[in-house]
């Protein structure tokens, strides 16, 4: 039986850090009928269907968001393309 060898991690240069959890986002998603954004959210947590010591993919998992009311809703992360702090505006252009 052959030997598995050890994975590690590339070195980089870029840092890595976590989402500050006590800050507020604006979160930009797509959906059939376009762009949508959730604005003034904090991410709660993530959530799944699956037992969370079984989670074996992406698939499954949505990001647990709280709007500016107290209301918590779940979105796939999947569809998420671009979180930014709160009010910040974005300017953006198309490439063709």
């Amino acid at each position: 039986m052959a030997k598995a060898k050890k994975v590690t991690a590339p070195k980089t240069s870029l840092p890595l850090s976590n989402f500050d959890l006590k800050k507020r986002y604006d979160v930009y998603y797509h959906m059939r009928k376009g762009v949508c954004a959730c604005r003034n959210v904090m991410v709660k947590g993530k959530r799944t269907f699956e037992d969370v010591n079984e989670v074996k993919g992406p698939f499954v998992q949505y990001l647990e968001l709280e709007d500016a009311k107290g209301r918590t809703f779940m979105l796939n992360y999947l569809h998420v393309f671009m979180i930014c702090e709160a009010g910040v505006k974005v300017r953006f252009s198309s490439a063709k």
